[in-house]
């Protein structure tokens, strides 16, 4: 981990100093997109296409820029996987200003000839025949198909068509020493075919040093065939979408999809289903098989031979069966090279080939077909019914992905899971317009905003890309006017501007010194770019991004969307999701978000609203390592190395089987001290090769820690272990991640344990300013604010639990049964403080909603009857009670207003004799 580590610091300070001009490039006379750069023994070039000299199967830059992702996902599997004999080169991406560069160690004698090296499995000019070295072969086909299930299959020697080949022939490339062959031998080679064992691009090279590296391993499953036209041997189930939306391509024709895969996630999840298939029919002959067993083991001894000549076929017959099953299993195996485009056609060349090749192309369209119509609407029922069976719906962006992941869902799917959502919405629409027989489940609204929002954030990125690479040097002001115009729902006038800054110059006094900075930066002329942009034009330019990687037009966000669709868009997470994914650091301070915005330009002396050029800090390089934990994510790191955290795999065996041995027996149940000990040790083989605590097996194994005993009461190591958690989590992901999310939430859990109420609900706090922060108000759910409420009310504080059980009964939630049960609590609530009257109203709307979920018939309905009853029993006697107060009271002004009038009417008496006195005196 030391090596690697060291390596992915070195490649980020290679990439800086390029950027800043102090190395210089290898092939000066090229164009400067086309540069490449050698330094500290690290190869530096940019994640486009190079041309076709090079043999490759995508087109265009966006492709190569996957592409060169996928090569590190696998790069980073084969690392796992730790096999001898194979190698691979250390490996980083890094994305910075819009620019995509590839770090790659060098190969040993690559650049000193062709002598010092050798190719040996694939090749690297187009114009060449494919080479295998047997070695290679066998190497590939023990880790590539007996791990990965790659399939090993015959392919054309000269694997381009006829019409690449010419097109080669015409583009201005120098020619490669390899390439220098007579016509007689190329089109001799054009009638050969050799067995190739994973993607057709692969490449293994010797090195000096004897070692043989893997290289361009960007495919290890097939092509998704939903992606793919249908006259291109597609599924065409995405095509009928175009029809739906203009802001979604006609075609599917995109030289971005050549580098669309499948999950091997999925492809073990297909692989499973058909297993299951198998056994399922082994199983029903067998059950013929146990049959015969059992008469042949009979106690008639006069049969013991016919018996045991029956028990002896009976036994051949089930291991041909048995073997027939291993058989099965061993052809599970999947052809990455289909539907690969300009590949030369076999059929001619090999008959056998080509129909192996058609059975495999039809095999991959099943695969694809059942994420469709499978997966993703179960995926969307797991959702629908997450509360009901304990799964917790993703946060945030980064959970949502990997969430999807775990079911071999790519991300180009997410426009499809915002159907499905869209449409159990609609649906529990139409079930609460006819009030009778709800599904107890409805589905959360936080699903289908938490989808937009992660699609709107990954087409911001890529629009924002292309953005700063039409500028060369991305200005602060660029940044502050795009992120003005995604958080906001319209564009100011002029004179709303006016009044706005007038407010703010007389609540301020005068301008800061920021401000005037800020303005000034705002007089720039009228050639940047960002000035002939809009809000409108930006989101345009988002909608088109989003229809194209998506297929999906948006219902939350956009330029023209209703008041109710804008009332749920995410503007404070996406805002945070966006400047994940682009590396972008903003100051710390409250932002008028969902309002209205002013993008800055046309030489106005004014800055951009509400984010100005001043509000950006920096731009963060986004690394991802071929050796990171986070294998297929880009994570933001800083250049001086005080931020961020590229955390690697460790590659010692006891951690995972240590730990393994640790969760199955948490899991059970069973010998929970000897599971800690276990996690204990895990912790320290970790901590004896990082050079830091925090990484994420030991934050795993603090998790675990603190569950198990949390488990075996306790709490209070229990409580030692969730506060490092949280310290660990903190320091890996920041404040607002999941795992400080569930950090907190663990931690309420066990001082409510502990009965320290008020230390749980610090922790319970963060809690929902967390949920509400990253993933909206719709995801802060009723039994959240419930759970609050059941604290206070254990704590005596009955006027603080009503409060949050009022809340808590004003948020829809995902569970009908649960909002009876909130209701009940808060009528309780209302009773404690003898608040009868509304609680009898309150208990009236759980009558209601248990009639309607079960039927007047119902226990549920029959017990809220009789409490709907007893509060109205209480209701009345209060009412009484109270109407005799009233009589009492008004009795009692009433005798107090006479004896004022008898009292006034003896002082008058009392005033007239002595005014009578008085004169008598006088006279």
């Amino acid at each position: 981990p030391t090596f690697t580590c060291q390596f992915g610091d070195a490649a980020l300070l290679g990439v800086k100093a390029i950027f800043d001009g102090f190395i210089a490039p290898m092939n000066t006379h090229e164009p400067s997109r086309s540069h490449v750069y050698l330094h500290n023994n690290i190869f530096f070039s940019r994640a486009i296409d190079i041309g076709m000299d090079t043999f490759k199967i995508y087109k265009g830059d966006n492709a190569a820029r996957k592409s060169a992702s996928r090569d590190t996902t696998n790069i980073n599997l084969l690392h796992r996987l730790d096999k001898a004999g194979l190698h691979t080169l250390g490996m980083v991406i890094v994305e910075y200003m819009g620019v995509r560069v590839v770090c790659q160690s060098v190969i040993p004698g690559i650049l000193h000839g062709e002598k010092s090296h050798t190719l040996t499995y694939g090749t690297i000019d187009a114009r060449n025949p494919l080479k295998r070295d047997d070695d290679v072969h066998k190497l590939a086909e023990e880790i590539f198909g007996e791990i990965c299930c790659v399939a090993t299959r015959t392919v054309p020697t000269t694997p381009l068509t006829d019409e690449r080949m010419e097109a080669l022939k015409n583009s201005p490339v120098y020619p490669t020493q390899e390439g220098k062959k007579d016509d007689d031998k190329k089109e001799e080679d054009g009638t050969k075919t050799v067995e190739f064992c994973g993607p057709i691009e692969m490449k293994a090279i010797l090195g000096s040093d004897k070692r043989k590296y893997l290289l361009d391993c960007t495919r290890l499953t097939p092509r998704d065939a939903n992606w793919i036209s249908k006259e291109n041997g597609g599924t065409g189930l995405l095509e009928a979408d175009a029809k739906k939306h203009n802001s979604i391509p006609s075609t599917l024709d995109d030289d971005d999809w050549v580098t669309s895969v499948l999950r091997p996630e999925l492809v073990s999840s297909y692989a499973e289903m058909k297993v299951g298939k198998h056994l399922s029919k082994i199983i029903k002959e067998d059950e013929d098989l146990l049959k015969g067993e059992s008469a042949a083991t009979g106690d008639d001894p006069s049969a013991d031979n016919e018996a045991e000549s029956k028990a002896k076929k009976l036994a051949e017959k089930r291991a041909k069966i048995e073997k027939a099953e291993k058989e099965y299993i061993k052809t599970l195996k999947y052809n990455v090279n289909v539907f690969i485009p300009d590949m030369r056609s076999i059929e001619d060349l090999d008959k056998d080939a080509h129909e192996q090749l058609q059975k495999d192309e039809e095999e991959v369209r099943n695969i694809a077909r059942y994420l469709f119509e499978t997966v993703l609407p179960k995926v969307t029922t797991a959702i629908r019914i997450s509360s009901e069976h304990g799964l917790m719906i993703p946060l945030e962006g980064g959970s949502l992905t990997e969430f999807i992941h775990q079911y071999g869902i790519n991300c180009r799917y997410l426009g499809r899971l915002a159907e499905l959502a869209a449409e159990e919405e609609a649906k529990d629409i139409a079930d609460e317009k006819v009030g009778v027989n709800l599904p107890r489940q409805r589905m959360p609204l936080c699903w289908l905003e938490l989808l937009e929002c992660e699609m709107v954030a990954r087409a911001a990125k890529h629009v924002l890309n292309s953005y700063m690479i039409e500028e060369g040097v991305p200005s602060a002001k660029l940044l502050a006017s795009f992120l003005s115009a995604v958080i906001s729902t319209d564009e100011e006038s002029a004179s709303e501007t006016e009044l706005r800054m007038s407010k703010s110059n007389h609540s301020q006094g005068t301008l800061s010194e920021d401000d005037t900075n800020a303005l000034v930066m705002m007089i720039d002329g009228d050639d940047d770019p960002a000035d002939q942009r809009g809000r409108s034009e930006i989101w345009s330019d988002i909608e088109r991004e989003v229809g194209r990687r998506f297929r999906y037009s948006l219902s939350l966000y956009g330029n023209t969307k209703s008041n109710e669709s804008r009332g749920r868009a995410l503007y404070l997470p996406l805002l945070r999701r966006i400047c994940q994914r682009s590396g972008i650091r903003l100051v710390g301070k409250r932002y008028d978000l969902g309002g209205k915005c002013l993008i800055g330009g046309s030489g106005r002396l004014t800055a951009s609203y509400p984010i100005a050029p001043t509000d950006i800090v920096d731009i963060l390089p986004l690394v991802k390592h071929g050796a990171s934990v986070a294998n297929e994510s880009f994570v933001p790191c800083s250049f001086s190395g005080g931020l961020g955290s590229l955390s690697l795999h460790v590659l010692l065996n006891d951690v995972k089987v240590i730990y393994d041995a640790a969760h199955t027996r948490l899991s059970q149940g069973v010998e929970v001290p000897i599971a800690l000990e276990y996690l204990n040790e895990t912790a320290a083989l970790c901590q004896r090769v990082l050079e830091t605590t925090v990484h994420p097996q030991i934050q795993k194994c603090l998790k675990l820690t603190a569950t198990a005993y949390a488990n075996s009461k306790d709490l209070d190591l229990a409580l030692v272990a969730a506060e490092k958690c949280l310290t660990v989590s903190v320091a890996l992901d920041g404040f607002d991640s999941s795992d400080a999310y569930n950090a907190h939430l663990a931690m309420s859990d066990i001082f409510f344990a502990q009965g320290k109420i008020v230390e749980g609900m610090k922790h319970y706090r963060a809690v929902l300013f967390l949920a509400e922060a990253m993933a909206g108000p719709s995801y802060s759910h009723a039994a959240l604010y419930f759970n609050i409420g059941r604290q206070y009310v254990e704590a005596g504080r009955h006027e603080d639990a009503l409060r949050f059980y009022e809340v808590a009964t004003k948020k829809r939630n995902q569970d009908r049964v649960i909002d009876g049960v909130i209701a009940r609590h808060y009528a309780l609530a209302l009773v404690r403080l003898e608040r009868f009257k509304e609680a009898f109203d309150c208990e009236k709307n759980t009558f209601s909603l248990y009639s309607a979920l079960y039927g007047e018939d119902h226990d549920r309905t029959k017990e809220s009857a009789k409490y709907m009853k007893h509060f109205m029993t209480l209701a009345i006697q209060q009412g009484k009670l109270q109407q005799q107060k009233d009589k009492d009271t008004a009795k009692s002004s009433a005798a107090d207003a006479i004896a004022k009038q008898l009292l006034a009417a003896e002082d008058a008496r009392a005033a007239k004799k002595n005014k009578k006195a008085n004169k008598k005196r006088t006279k």
